[in-house]
This record gives structure tokens, sequence and C-alpha cells, in this order.
């Protein structure tokens, strides 16, 4: 399988007929060499120069977002894990006393459901199949 696009004469013929390139201005191509052939080296230097440090703020902002993603990554696994110790806590006499001699299968029951329905609440949301943003 390949991303190459399948040729297709009719859409070509169609879109030569609609899209009409615009007429460039006379002399352009001279102009446009002429504008190559005065170009100095340095500007090409400063150019890549600049193209450098336009680079390296890009990175450096990818950066920033890693870390701002990993600390609310963090964040949210910290928070997830202390609400998951603290309604066991409060559900555990309840889940005991009603589910007597099998009352941590339930409980575990009920946390791999929860665990299972966050785990395909994400996938969806990565598979682009649920709409809501956080």
């Amino acid at each position: 399988m390949t991303d190459e696009p399948i040729p297709d004469p009719t859409l070509d013929r169609a879109l030569r007929r609609i899209i009409v390139a615009p007429d460039l201005p006379a002399g352009f191509r001279q102009r446009l060499t002429a504008a190559i052939a005065r170009s100095v080296p340095e500007d090409l230097v400063r150019a890549r120069q600049k193209l450098e440090r336009e680079r390296l703020e890009q990175l450096r902002e990818l950066q920033q977002d890693s870390v701002r993603l990993k600390l609310k990554t963090l964040g949210a696994l910290i928070g997830g894990a202390f609400s998951a110790g603290v309604g066991t806590t409060l559900a555990w006499p309840w889940i005991s006393a009603t589910f007597a001699p099998h009352g941590d299968f339930v409980l575990l029951a009920i946390s791999v459901g929860i665990g299972l329905a966050i785990a395909l609440s994400s996938w969806l949301q990565r598979a682009g199949q649920v709409a809501w943003e956080r």
C-alpha cells in the first residue's frame, strides 16, 4: 500500500478548466534571475542563522509543552489514586456488609469496571470517536 495518489485524468481536466493560472508580470523571470544572481552569500548565512534561531525557539516551546503535559498527567494520576483510595475506604464497609463473603471480589470487579470504562473513553477519544474536550 502506498501513499501515492491515484491519477484521475477526468479530475485533472476539470481542474485545468476551472483553475486558471494567473499571468506573471512582464519581465518577472528576468527580475527573479537577476535577484538570485545579486544575492550575496552573507544573505544566505543570515537567513540560515534566522531559520536556526526559529527552529531552536520552536524546539524550546515543544519541550515546555511536553513538560506541561507530563505534569498534568502526573497530577491526574495522583488525583485519581487519591480519589480511588478515599472511595474504597468509604465504600468498603457497605460492600463488605452487603456482599458478605464475596466483598473483596465485588470491590475488585467494581475497580476493574471503572478502570475499563476510563480506558475505553480515553481510547475512543484518541480514535476520534468522541467529540468531548478536556
